[in-house]
C-alpha cells in the first residue's frame, strides 16, 4: 500500500529508526540498503538526522569525519545525542543549568554545517511552558541557528510538557521554532477524543515549522513504528511550510535489533 497522492518534497531518514546502532553502522544502512516506509514509499538519505539512539559518542571531530566523508548528505543533530562518554537526557528544560552541554552541542553542530537544531521540551516537573519557550530563544542564540521545539504527548501521570492542544497552540503563538512530531499528536488526538485541524494546518505551514516527525504507534505510547495503513494526518504532508523537512522515525528492519 502506497500514499494515495504524491507528494511535492521528499521524506529523509532519521538514523533513531535504526535503534540502537553505532552511528557509522546506522548511516551505511541508510545509505546501502533499500530504505522505506510501505505507505509513504522510497526514504531519502539526503538528509540524515543524529539522534539520541545512536551509540557512540560524538564529538567534534567525528562530526568533522562525517562531512569530509559525506559531502552532500546535510546533517542535523536531535535532542539529547551522546556528547560524553556516558549518554545523558538534557532537555530544554534544562536550560540553563546545563549551558556547557548546549555550548557543546552548538560547537558538533557547527562542525556539521547543520542548519537546525531540535529539542525535546521536556518534564513538568523540571520547567515551566514560559521557561521552555524563553529556553528555546536563549540556546537558538548560543548556538547561531534556528532551535526547534519538539513537543510531547499525553501520559497518565501528566509529565511531559506540550503535551495537551492548549499549549501546542501556545507554542504556535509564541512564534519560536518547533518541530511538529505527527505521531506524538496522534496519541494526542487518540487521548483528547478530537483533532484540531486549524491548528494544525497552521502549524504544519507556518516558517517556524523547521521539522515534521512521522512514524506509526496505536495512540497509548510512541512506538516508532512504519505505517502500515493511511492514517488521519497523511493529508498535512501536503501542505508544509517550503522549508520544513520531513523525517521518518519509523524503526526499518535491521538484523541488529
Amino acid at each position: 500500500m502506497t500514499i494515495p497522492f504524491e507528494l511535492n518534497r521528499p521524506i529523509h531518514i532519521s538514523l533513531g529508526a535504526y535503534g540502537r546502532l553505532p552511528h557509522g553502522l546506522a548511516i551505511a544502512k541508510a545509505l546501502h540498503q533499500p530504505c522505506a516506509d510501505p505507505v509513504l514509499g522510497e526514504l531519502s538519505p539526503a538528509r540524515m538526522q543524529l539522534c539520541p539512539q545512536g551509540r557512540g559518542r560524538l564529538d567534534v571531530e567525528l562530526a568533522q569525519e562525517l562531512v569530509k566523508a559525506y559531502p552532500t548528505i546535510e546533517w542535523r543533530l536531535h535532542a539529547n545525542v551522546q556528547l560524553e562518554s556516558c549518554q545523558r537526557v538534557v532537555d530544554l528544560a534544562h536550560w540553563p543549568q546545563e549551558r556547557a552541554w548546549f555550548t557543546q552541542l552548538g560547537q558538533v553542530s557547527a562542525a556539521l554545517n547543520a542548519p537546525a537544531y531540535t529539542a525535546h521540551a521536556g518534564r513538568r516537573d523540571q520547567a515551566s511552558v514560559d521557561q521552555v519557550l524563553s529556553a528555546a530563544r536563549d540556546v537558538e542564540q548560543l548556538l547561531g541557528i534556528p532551535v526547534g521545539i519538539e513537543g510531547h504527548y499525553p501520559t497518565p501521570n501528566g509529565l511531559w510538557l506540550f503535551s495537551c492542544w492548549a499549549e501546542y497552540r501556545k507554542l504556535f503563538e509564541s512564534g519560536v521554532h518547533y518541530a511538529l512530531d505527527l505521531s506524538h499528536l496522534h496519541i494526542l488526538a487518540t487521548q483528547s477524543g478530537r483533532i484540531e485541524w486549524s491548528l494544525l494546518h497552521e502549524m504544519v505551514s507556518s516558517p517556524q515549522c523547521l521539522e515534521i516527525h512521522v512514524s506509526a504507534n496505536d495512540g497509548t505510547a510512541d512506538q516508532h513504528r512504519l505505517l502500515h495503513e493511511p492514517t488521519w494526518w497523511l493529508p498535512l504532508l501536503m501542505q508544509p511550510h517550503p522549508e520544513a523537512v520531513i523525517f521518518s522515525e519509523g524503526k526499518q528492519p535491521s538484523d541488529f535489533h
